[in-house]
């Protein structure tokens, strides 16, 4: 059996907004914040129970990582996505990081996000 490797998303939202998110698993959503030392990601909200979980959103700059297949559904605003696998990777750096394929992990199952909008 293959291990599965993270999947980092980062989410930029440029209007107040609701999300829906589907996982398998426990998820924690964090922003990103930028201060004079790099970027760092602060608690945002509680560890989401796996399910669907609607998820109200202010402007700005948020990521998460999932380990299982994700679906993401815009119910409200503007989100637009960036998914990096892997997870060596650092938090990004806004704007929003391009995949990395450096690394030292041995090849493995990659999960899904699946982003929809109303």
């Amino acid at each position: 059996m293959q291990r599965k490797k993270p999947l980092l998303v980062t989410l930029d939202v440029t209007l107040p907004s609701i999300i829906e998110l589907t996982a398998h698993e426990h998820i924690q959503i964090d922003r990103l914040v930028t201060t004079p030392r790099g970027t760092l990601a602060t608690r945002q909200g509680p560890l989401l129970s796996p399910g669907t979980t609607r998820i109200p959103l202010d402007a700005g700059q948020f990521c998460f990582k999932a380990l299982s297949d994700t679906q993401l559904r815009v119910v409200q605003g503007g989100v637009s996505s960036h998914i990096s696998a892997g997870g060596k990777d650092p938090w990004p750096e806004p704007p929003p990081v391009k995949p990395n394929s450096n690394g030292d992990d041995p090849d493995g199952e990659t999960p899904v996000l699946t982003m929809t909008t109303v």
